[in-house]
């Protein structure tokens, strides 16, 4: 008598499941895990190797408890500073949790820390306890930092938008060449930057265009679709920009807002590496 086969192909059913796991998955390594992106940049204007850790757009996002796991990863890459380019709460934080947890990030890191607040965490008392667990909080002032042989001039502005007068020399004076002068500002405003000429300015904002598109760039951008690619524009959404030695880094960020859609552009941990020119 013949043995009826076996029907071992997988049913439909098991076949959606694991798709379903692999994309849920992937969502979740996408949105709610970081890496640690790492750019070196030379100048001849430092004579000290510097390593700059650079932190935004958390939006109260939680990595371990206690956002431990961020504080011990931050604290092991050893950095000479800490930027925090803003909007490190939502606007919407009404039980106050998310500033509380910002609030507490900064006052663990070991390495001095440099804010410059976005539109969504610029609440006077919420920068007043910044300052008060030891966060240099800057708006429209500047610091000057000594590492090994290198002076440091370091600026802050808080703008949220930019109108068409809008003038940084005029707010913050004429830069100095004695010292390697770094920009952080929550928004990229390229033009207006390199105008100015920092040699090197840091930003936040753009979550990095959010959705990526590999090889396209990002799929929505400032009202425009795909525009690397149907434009053929130089978008300012996430990584290192330059124009006549001086340069902008733009972070894409470290948390969702307002809700978690982030697709091929995982969140990011920044560190920029200062070396002298060979």
């Amino acid at each position: 008598m013949a043995k009826s086969k076996v029907n071992r192909k997988p049913k439909a059913g098991k076949i959606f499941l694991i798709i379903l796991f692999l994309l849920l998955a992937f969502w979740l390594f996408e949105n709610f895990t970081y890496g640690v992106k790492k750019t070196t940049i030379q100048s001849s204007k430092v004579s000290d190797e510097l390593t700059f850790v650079q932190l935004s757009d958390l939006h109260g996002q939680m990595y371990g408890i206690n956002n431990g796991i961020l504080i011990n990863k931050v604290n092991s890459l050893d950095p000479d500073l800490i930027f925090v380019t803003g909007d490190m709460y939502s606007s919407t934080d009404e039980s106050g949790k998310g500033k509380q947890r910002a609030i507490d990030l900064m006052a663990s890191f070991e390495a001095p820390v440099y804010f410059v607040a976005g539109e969504h965490d610029a609440n006077k008392q919420y920068l007043q306890d910044l300052r008060d667990v030891g966060v240099h909080v800057l708006s429209y002032d500047d610091d000057i930092v000594e590492i090994g042989d290198t002076k440091i001039k370091i600026y802050g502005i808080n703008n949220a938008y930019f109108g068409p007068n809008f003038s940084l020399e005029r707010n913050l004076g004429e830069l100095s060449d004695e010292y390697y002068n770094i920009l952080l500002a929550h928004i990229p405003n390229f033009e207006p930057y390199m105008e100015w000429g920092a040699d090197l300015t840091v930003c936040g904002d753009t979550h990095g265009g959010i959705i990526q598109v590999p090889f396209a760039g990002p799929l929505y951008y400032e009202g425009e679709w795909l525009p690397e690619l149907l434009e053929n524009k130089e978008v300012y959404d996430k990584g290192l920009f330059e124009q006549d030695g001086h340069y902008m880094y733009v972070s894409c960020g470290l948390g969702n807002f307002p809700f978690p859609a982030r697709l091929f552009n995982r969140p990011e941990l920044t560190v920029l590496k200062i070396v002298p020119e060979e």
